[in-house]
């Protein structure tokens, strides 16, 4: 009997180590936050954390290789790790190899030769600079995603395949029988891998900020350096117009992290925009130096169409508080128009600082406002740091110094340009985002630093139009962009502008496209109302991300209050099961299922502002 205790005794000892070591080998394989990058502070690598943001994986980890953490045990807690582009010694080669050989999901952009075996390629020689990639749509990355020729910035390395398996190829020239491979998937060990050759983060902001090499240089020949000054001498490829190709290239990674994640657990995401809606409309208007009673009859006209408007204005003491007050109740944004014309042709820092000062305090002092999002007069575009360095971040950086949260100085303006015609794309129902984006994201200094200040481009914009003569154009440029949103995946926040001065032409043109926003059930809002909801899907978080039996668990935390809903995706399928059911806090909710560029998700809303507790149930059922 006391023999057979101390049996008994061992076994349960025994059953219980192999528990605890089950429960801290599952700890370590599936981290609280699934996805670590790493990345420097320089070559744009931390912007890869803005990239996930805006495509809705707020369930991430920025860390350095240099990391005292950094070790085979801390890379094993993650089910993914983004390697932006470094230099890769030794040591963290063996560390990276062993990860992947034992199971790890990889994706690296623009890796160091050094690591090439990883991904199925070697090195040839070379690079490209400012090429082009043509994404295979017949891949599963590559699902509704544009075949077309797109443009990249930066420069991109030239390999050739061993055993890797191309997502798209890489070209010198838009047409150019010389391919290489551009992106491509691979299985190394019991690890999968996927390379994007060239810096994705960098080319991504470059896309939206335009050409550093330009910043603070007159350009385009027409008068004062604005943003648009950066996009010259062909740096916009003005046939993609319509595709939004920077975009393109954020969901194709995307497409690439939920292909690996098919070897660990579906992650939630966050959709792009408030509720379940497909496009958001802001409105926005440059006072300068008019008074109230001409804002008035333009502001009851938008205000009788259900739409918001924001109103940057010069001429303050043409507009009295009682006035302010009346339209802010009413959901209307007031706030200033910094003026540096004066030296438009050169802006210098302190000067555009103290402009910007001014107005900021004058807004504060008169009308109790705070000024949180900006527009300069004539789209004035600081291009030089305070010591006077080159940086096409600084007037981004300024805004940031005196707490303005998004800025709206790039728009489509290229009328009597020494660049041609049109040098920032067509215009009428053809005409694009020329950054190559719809979504709203932000800032970076020259050397890939972020900014917090959020970048809206202003695209309908009324004085391109007003010049022209083509009140229809400014309307078909508008609704072009809204169809293209809601019927074919090209996502966008479309920014109207519509100059008190211009009413006299802008007026019908506007109406028309309120009204046609009204029968799409399209919100129109104040750049301040999309300011507050941007931060909310900031600043939301995924974490606690569990996966076991075939069921998912989270927790989705979001700390602002909120009047719109924000709206979660899960994969509708995992390996062979499907979504059957999700229940947030306890409680099961009805869900939709929506196919977004060839994959198909389960979307949820909830209020923002609480912590909530969400569980998603893969396993089959019985009918």
């Amino acid at each position: 009997m006391k023999l057979f205790d101390i049996i008994k005794q061992r076994i349960i000892l025994l059953l219980a180590v192999i528990v605890f070591l089950t429960v801290m080998g599952c700890s370590k394989k599936s981290s609280d936050t699934p996805i670590l990058i790493l990345a420097s502070q320089n070559d744009f690598g931390t912007y890869t954390g803005e990239i996930l943001k805006t495509e809705g994986f707020n369930e991430f980890k920025i860390d350095s290789l240099n990391s005292s953490e950094f070790s085979r045990s801390y890379l094993k807690k993650f089910d993914l790790i983004i390697l932006t582009e470094s230099k890769i010694e030794k040591q963290v080669k063996e560390v990276l190899l062993d990860y992947v050989k034992d199971g790890g999901n990889l994706i690296a952009f623009r890796p160091d030769p050094a690591i090439s075996d990883l991904f199925g390629i070697i090195h040839s020689g070379g690079t490209v600079s400012e090429g082009y990639i043509v994404i295979d749509t017949t891949c599963e990355e590559g699902k509704c995603i544009s075949g077309r020729a797109i443009r990249i910035h930066g420069t991109a390395d030239k390999y050739n395949l061993v055993k890797a398996e191309i997502v798209a190829k890489l070209f010198p020239g838009k047409v150019s029988d010389e391919g290489y491979p551009a992106v491509i998937a691979n299985n190394y060990g019991e690890g999968h891998t996927i390379a994007f050759l060239y810096n994705l983060p960098k080319s991504i902001v470059l896309s939206r900020q335009g050409n550093p090499l330009f910043a603070g240089m007159e350009k385009d020949g027409i008068p004062g350096i604005r943003g648009m000054d950066m996009f010259t001498d062909g740096w916009v490829d003005t046939t993609n117009s319509t595709i939004n190709q920077t975009d393109e290239q954020m969901v194709l990674l995307s497409h690439c992290i939920e292909r690996l994640n098919t070897h660990s657990k579906p992650l939630p995401r966050l959709w792009y925009f408030p509720d379940s809606l497909k496009c958001l409309v802001t409105l926005t208007n440059d006072g300068e130096y008019k008074s109230e009673a001409d804002f008035e009859p333009q502001f009851r006209d938008v205000d009788s169409m259900g739409a918001k408007m924001s109103i940057y204005i010069i001429g303050v003491d043409k507009v009295s508080k009682s006035w302010v007050d009346r339209w802010t109740a009413r959901g209307f944004e007031i706030a200033g128009h910094p003026d540096d014309t004066k030296e438009a042709v050169n802006p210098e820092w302190t000067n555009m600082d103290s402009v910007i000062i001014a107005r900021k305090n004058e807004i504060a002092g008169i009308y109790n406002l705070p000024m949180r999002t900006n527009v300069n007069h004539w789209f004035v575009w600081c291009g030089k740091n305070a010591d006077g360095t080159q940086d096409f971040g600084a007037e981004a950086k300024l805004e940031e110094k005196n707490g303005i949260e998004l800025d709206i100085n790039y728009a489509h303006y290229d009328m009597k340009s020494n660049q041609g015609e049109h040098f920032l794309g067509p215009t009428g129902t053809n005409q694009g985002n020329f950054t190559g984006s719809g979504l709203i994201m932000k800032f970076t200094d020259v050397k890939g630093h972020i900014i917090d200040v959020f970048q809206h481009l202003n695209a309908v914009y009324d004085q391109e139009y007003n010049e022209s003569h083509d009140p229809d154009g400014f309307y078909n440029c508008f609704k072009g962009l809204v169809d293209r949103s809601l019927q074919d995946e090209v996502y966008s926040f479309i920014s109207i502008k519509s100059h008190n001065d211009e009413y006299y032409f802008s007026k019908a043109p506007l109406m028309r496209m309120l009204a046609y926003a009204n029968d799409k059930n399209i919100p129109v809002w104040t750049a301040l109302k999309l300011l507050d909801f941007i931060k909310v899907r900031d600043e939301a978080s995924f974490s606690n991300i569990k996966w076991s039996h075939n069921i998912l668990t989270f927790k989705l935390s979001s700390a602002i209050d909120n009047t719109s809903g924000l709206t979660f995706l899960l994969p509708a399928y995992h390996r062979n099961s499907i979504i059957r059911s999700i229940d947030v806090d306890g409680k099961g909710r009805k869900f939709d299922l929506k196919k977004i560029k060839g994959h198909e998700y389960a979307l949820v809303t909830i209020v923002p502002g609480k912590a909530y507790q969400i569980s998603a149930d893969y396993r089959s059922r019985k009918k």
